[in-house]
């Protein structure tokens, strides 16, 4: 991980603002947000020592304009230490969490990289590299998919993922998980080409190649 930049706010909205600020402002990559309790909002952010300075510098800035005690605190660590980045990931909510009236789906965030909100029961459509059209997911690979992005994806998942629907098919499932899961993920493998710091400075195509080439070496 890169440096790493952190903002509580107090309430969601600011939260928001807050975020859409930081990305704007400089080349920094959003790594989730946290619901501490109590109505607080923990922004995370990543990028270069400078980057991630400037972007706190000015989200603080734009919540302290909607309400002047609406930050809570603020923080820059330049070199953290790899571990901590398995801390910072958006704490996603699961079919079983909601409430029995809502429909059964995953809740998506709706900051600024999230992941759409789909039906777990419904098949996710893909566009079909031929015609330009959308063509439907099988509900087995939606429901792949889903369960991916629910979950702290594992290597041996994977494994199952590449024997049941194939690389390439599981390689687009890929995609739709986030460079912190990502990152994650590529920690678990031996031969992948790529390991220590390396990963944690590694971006999301990067991470997808390396990943696809030893499923392709198998």
């Amino acid at each position: 991980m890169q440096a790493l930049g952190l903002i509580e706010t107090r309430g969601f909205l600011p939260a928001i603002e807050c975020a859409d600020v930081m990305l704007k402002t400089a080349q920094v990559e959003l790594l989730g947000r946290t619901f501490v309790g109590g109505g607080l909002v923990t922004i995370a952010v990543t990028g270069d020592v400078g980057a991630v300075k400037a972007a706190v510098e000015a989200g603080v800035t734009a919540v302290k304009k909607i309400g002047d005690l609406l930050v809570v605190s603020q923080h820059v660590i330049p070199r953290p230490h790899p571990e901590i980045e398995s801390m910072i990931v958006v704490r996603e909510i699961s079919v079983e969490e909601q409430p029995r009236s809502a429909p059964q789906q995953e809740k998506s965030s709706i900051l600024p990289g999230s992941a759409p909100t789909t039906n777990l029961n419904e098949p996710i459509a893909k566009q079909d590299p031929t015609t330009g059209t959308e063509a439907p997911m099988t509900t087995l690979e939606s429901t792949k998919s889903e369960q991916i992005m629910l979950s702290q994806i594992r290597k041996e998942e994977v494994d199952a993922l590449v024997e049941e629907l194939g690389l390439e098919k599981s390689v687009d499932i890929l995609k739709s998980l986030s460079v912190v899961k990502l990152r994650n993920l590529a920690r678990e493998y031996k031969d992948l080409g790529v390991a220590g710091r390396a990963i944690s400075k590694a971006n999301k195509e990067m991470l997808i190649q390396k990943l696809k080439g030893y499923y392709e070496r198998e």
